[in-house]
């Protein structure tokens, strides 16, 4: 722990999950009680909050992360990784005895996922209320997380209770709900939690699908209407390839997605929270944040790994190669 460290110029800090991603490629998934054959295992740093950290730095904005990882090997990697791009690490919590969280992927030949969770009471389910009164929050621009670290206690209540508190400083909250439900079982304890983080955040980032689950909605705009009464101001619609909607209690953008050849969806939404983010701080209008948001995510799918994110400058000449030109500031913050 670093907390006397000076980081008045960090301008995002990530609070949540952090994990270890395990890859294989595979043509097909086996049926029950089946096998079938795969290359062999890949590993790269994952995790939601995690991801949109290091995607942060990777953009050139200045990045912290605060969570809880193991002290085991993959606590170590997952440490390594953040520096290896910038990312602020001094004040990460290692839980002596805990476990980190691995996330076992398996990728289809169109790209497509499918996750095995090995995280039930690993370390990131373990922040606790203490290490959120640590933080100081003042150091801090803006605040992103996501759902993961609401699933088990004590993690819920203690993310729940940073928010609060970022919230009562002003700080702008980002949060993805980003669901992670065993099956389509969806206790009411965790929705009341999303609903919860969802009022005390200024921007929700949120699929498509994730909208329809969480609201019990038929369209975009009936789920938009109820999470905006819900006291949030914004809310951004992830379609995958298909693009993006952002709906405020004033207007709505529709923006098209890139066509582009998949090589691996994983990441792609956390891709898109980065870009999103990353364009704001740097004071583009919402239009020019989605059309760059969904540029850095178009871009990362082309790439296997899951934090694979082009930097600022390749961002900005996908666009150009296709005539288009965003306006916000050229400068790293």
């Amino acid at each position: 722990m670093n907390f006397g460290k000076d980081l008045a110029q960090i301008q995002t800090l990530g609070i949540g999950d952090a994990m270890v991603d395990l890859y294989t490629r595979a043509s097909q998934l086996p049926p029950k009680g089946g096998n079938i054959w795969c290359t062999a295992v890949e590993m790269s740093p994952g995790g939601t909050t995690a991801n949109v950290s290091a995607n942060l730095a990777r953009l050139g904005i200045s990045s912290a992360f605060i969570g809880r990882v193991g002290s085991d090997p993959y606590g170590e990697y997952i440490i390594d990784e953040f520096n290896k791009v910038g990312v602020e690490t001094g004040d990460i919590f290692i839980k002596k005895g805990a476990f980190t969280g691995i996330v076992l992927g398996i990728v289809d030949d169109q790209g497509e996922r499918t996750f095995i969770a090995c995280a039930k009471g690993s370390s990131h389910t373990l922040l606790t209320k203490s290490d959120v009164h640590q933080i100081n929050f003042e150091k801090y621009k803006n605040i992103h997380t996501s759902g993961v670290c609401l699933v088990e206690q004590p993690a819920r209540e203690s993310l729940l209770a940073a928010m609060e508190i970022a919230h009562t400083l002003d700080k702008k909250i980002y949060f993805d709900p980003n669901l992670r439900l065993e099956g389509n079982i969806f206790p009411e304890e965790l929705r009341e939690a999303q609903y919860k983080a969802i009022s005390l955040s200024e921007v929700i980032l949120i699929g498509e699908e994730e909208l329809y689950l969480l609201c019990g909605c038929a369209s975009i705009e009936e789920g938009s209407e109820k999470l905006l009464k819900k006291g949030a101001e914004l809310i951004v619609v992830k379609q995958g390839s298909k693009g993006v909607v952002a709906i405020t209690s004033k207007e709505e953008k529709i923006v098209p997605g890139f066509n582009v050849k998949v090589c691996n969806t994983a990441g792609a939404g956390d891709a898109f929270d980065a870009g999103f983010i990353a364009a704001q701080l740097r004071n583009a209008n919402l239009l020019d944040a989605l059309i760059y948001a969904n540029a850095v995510a178009a871009i990362k799918v082309t790439r296997k790994d899951a934090r694979s994110v082009p930097t600022h400058i390749e961002t900005t000449e996908f666009l150009k190669k296709r005539n288009i030109q965003v306006g916000m500031n050229v400068e790293s913050n």
